[in-house]
């Protein structure tokens, strides 16, 4: 199987730390990076190569630009139009859930308080990650 990349953009080194810890043990062919503002993805994603994320993995409260200022830059650019955006927040909101689909997401996961619960969302993500 193909290496995939997923993009985490989270300002919580705990988030990240559980998260790629987690990913280690569903799927080794997984690679993970992390950015820690949205602002950093946005110059990442612009400057880059033509190499892109197989995912994007954008939580919804972070200082700056915040996830779904991120979220309608990515999908308003034809370059990345078609990557897939995940949130992944704490975030509960129906009103924000709602915004997020609206502006593109895939999909919108809030962040589990169990290593089971981070386990089973990670097995969801690399099921988008295999079609």
């Amino acid at each position: 199987m193909d290496i995939r990349h997923i993009c985490m953009v989270d300002d919580d080194p705990d988030d990240y730390y559980l998260f790629s810890l987690a990913l280690k043990e569903v799927s080794a062919s997984i690679e993970i990076t992390w950015i820690k503002t949205g602002k950093t993805l946005l110059t990442n994603l612009y400057s880059n190569n033509g190499t892109l994320p197989d995912l994007i993995l954008l939580d919804m409260n972070m200082p700056g630009e915040n996830g779904l200022e991120c979220l309608q830059k990515i999908k308003k650019d034809s370059r990345f139009k078609s990557t897939p955006v995940v949130i992944f927040s704490t975030a509960s909101s129906p009103a924000i859930i709602k915004r997020a689909y609206e502006c593109g997401a895939l999909k919108y996961l809030i962040k589990p308080h169990s290593i089971e619960g981070l386990t089973t969302i990670i097995k969801q993500l690399v099921a988008i990650l295999q079609h």
